[in-house]
């Protein structure tokens, strides 16, 4: 078996949604992608139909030389130093077909990608990445077919809308690609139950007196007043369906026939309710923020928002107050290039060396640490490209079931790929040597001392970026 890794750069995800109450069926918290993250973005409206746009700079990034390819399908996810996924994910997006994010989670937009690369090069279209399709999609770039202008992937105009909508409006975190998709779906029932819950959906009553207001205290200066999620009078369709179908309450708000309020009330640190969510939402379409929202306004939240405010000329407050919304939830809002967190990671393969670089409120500049490490021997390479590690994969002790052996401080960086430190055997006796580090020598994973594992694991929280290059 011979093995030469793709080298495809990743930036972007898309996860599903919680927030408050309204979003308590979705968990607050996850550790890996949903795997159905949207096919296309860079899109073009024409009258007809929502064209995507492939015309973009694409790189031959090298292959990955099997003799037997692994059969990939819906489903199939990266185990444990496994990397099989991510790198179809990496070359399907250097080629033009697949938008987001590797996460080594074989999805539908994977599903997607793999079964309109078949159709364009001449593959029985079954969305599975069997032998032959993968033998031809890691072959010479030049002899493929590739999206383009002429090979297009077309999808419809009205689900292009929506999604442009619900991403302005804080609902849908992922690329407007015209494709309803699990994420799509999702984010229509929720915008739903969103505008069934503040919005008045009974029959016009009869006229009924207006009861006097009662006087409103005046918050403290620089305070904000303690506020709750408020309902407001305007009808919408009756009979509406909480479900992720395009309708007609849907295009009432979509179309402009019924307003949606941009604003109800400022937000800060501290806060919990949905307008929270709808802050995090936007932040994380945008690129800002990397988590899945959850309704609960905490330091990230903050980090992130400043920074937006930042980039969009406005006071960095780390409050998301009236104009600071009115600019977040609108179409002129400035995209971050980078994730916002506390640190920003380079996995470096030539000098087998991590190097940790530290927010400063604008870039990561500040180089902070640099660990040596061990990455992936050259039959089991350590994938690159970039990627935002989903959490910590356990406390102290983390068990490899398929070796029978221990590591330490474990964070997950895509698939099976994992920070993690030197091994120990099954009754957790060290075996791996700090002095052996500095040269290739795991099954992807990439290996450290156990100090430097422990401080990745303490400061380098879920969404953090990791560059692995050459």
């Amino acid at each position: 078996m011979s093995i030469m890794l793709s080298a495809c750069i990743f930036t972007g995800s898309t996860v599903a949604f919680a927030a408050s109450d309204l979003f308590a069926d979705v968990p607050e918290a996850t550790i890996s992608n949903t795997g159905d993250a949207p096919v296309m973005a860079g899109a073009e409206y024409d009258s007809t139909a929502y064209v995507v746009n492939t015309q973009r700079h694409v790189v031959d990034t090298g292959t990955l030389l099997l003799d037997n390819y692994p059969k990939l399908e819906n489903g199939d996810k990266d185990g444990a130093d496994e990397a099989f996924v991510v790198m179809l994910q990496n070359r399907l997006y250097a080629l033009g077909f697949l938008q987001s994010s590797a996460d080594g989670i074989f999805g539908g937009a994977t599903e997607t990608a793999v079964s309109e690369f078949q159709r364009l090069n001449g593959l029985p279209v079954t969305g599975v990445a069997d032998n032959e399709t993968q033998r031809l999609l890691y072959s010479d770039m030049n002899s493929l077919t590739l999206p383009t202008v002429t090979n297009n992937i077309a999808y419809g105009a009205e689900a292009a809308r929506v999604q442009s909508r619900l991403a302005e409006w804080g609902f849908l975190t992922g690329d407007v690609d015209g494709v309803l998709g699990e994420d799509s779906e999702t984010a229509i029932s929720r915008f739903k139950r969103y505008v069934i819950k503040y919005e008045d959906v009974t029959p016009s009553p009869a006229p009924t007196a207006t009861p006097s207001p009662s006087p409103t205290p005046t918050p403290p200066p620089d305070e904000l007043p303690d506020v709750e999620d408020v309902r407001l009078a305007t009808p919408v369709p009756e009979g509406a369906i909480l479900d992720g179908d395009i309708d007609d309450l849907v295009r009432s708000f979509v179309n402009g026939d019924v307003n949606f309020e941009i604003y109800r009330h400022s937000v800060q640190n501290g806060d919990r309710s949905d307008e929270v969510g709808r802050v995090q939402s936007r932040l994380k379409q945008l690129g800002y923020l990397y988590p899945d929202p959850d309704g609960s306004f905490g330091d990230s939240t903050e980090l992130a928002l400043k920074y937006f405010q930042r980039k969009n000329g406005l006071a960095e407050t780390g409050i998301a107050d009236e104009y600071t919304q009115r600019v977040l939830f609108s179409a002129t809002a400035q995209r971050s290039e980078d994730y916002v967190t506390g640190y920003k990671l380079y996995v470096d393969i030539s000098d087998q060396k991590v190097y940790a670089f530290a927010w400063n409120g604008s870039n990561y500049s500040t180089k902070v640490r640099t660990m040596v490490c061990s990455t992936g021997k050259d039959g089991t390479p350590t994938p690159m490209g970039t990627y935002h590690t989903y959490g910590r994969m356990s406390d102290e002790w983390y068990y490899f079931p398929q070796y029978n052996c221990y590591a330490k401080w474990a964070v997950g960086i895509v698939g099976g790929i994992l920070f993690h430190s030197i091994t120990f055997d099954s009754s957790k006796h060290q075996v791996g040597s700090e002095a052996s580090l500095g040269r290739k020598a795991s099954h992807g994973c990439i290996r450290l001392k156990i100090e430097d594992a422990k401080w990745i694991w303490d400061n380098c929280l879920m969404g953090t970026t990791v560059v692995i290059q050459p």
